[in-house]
């Protein structure tokens, strides 16, 4: 009777911590993505955005897709901020599908506030790096001051593919 009470209080407190730790996971990705937005070349944003992204990866929690029309916008070699951009991509849909879980099933959405917060990180970017300035992302952002990136993402259908 001893030993079922401890493995029935272990597998409890097992899986009190999980939720612990999922929901600290969730939160991570939640500010990181915020913080990719406004400081994406910080030493803390970095540290953050490793850890978000291997839990974006890991967990089945939450799934992304990177739609090829989407990502092909800042994937050009030639972007020195690609890595950064796809980071950023990755980790804003993760972040959009957990803050607004009944959202979470609107891809044209999701990939709307990935490409959103890629749009952001690379602005943040250039203001520290005004060299790393790559033509077609300005042409994305002239775009969405138009806006014209709601229309764009939804031309592309990715969750439909």
């Amino acid at each position: 009777m001893k030993k079922t009470r401890i493995v029935i209080t272990l597998a409890f407190v097992l899986a009190f911590t999980a939720g612990i730790y999922a929901q600290t996971d969730k939160e991570l990705t939640i500010k990181t993505a915020r913080a990719l937005e406004t400081s994406p070349l910080a030493q803390d944003t970095v540290k953050m955005r490793e850890k978000a992204l291997k839990w974006v990866i890991e967990t089945d929690q939450v799934s992304v897709i990177a739609c090829g029309e989407i990502f092909s916008l800042f994937s050009d070699k030639k972007n020195k901020n690609s890595s950064e951009m796809t980071v950023a991509y990755t980790i804003g849909m993760a972040a959009f599908k957990l803050e607004f879980p009944e959202k979470a099933s609107d891809e044209n959405a999701a990939q709307l506030a990935g490409l959103e917060t890629a749009l952001k990180s690379y602005e943040a970017i250039v203001k520290e790096k005004p060299k790393t300035k790559f033509e077609k992302i300005e042409a994305v952002l002239e775009k969405q001051r138009a806006g014209q990136l709601a229309a764009m993402v939804t031309a592309a259908d990715c969750g439909k593919k």
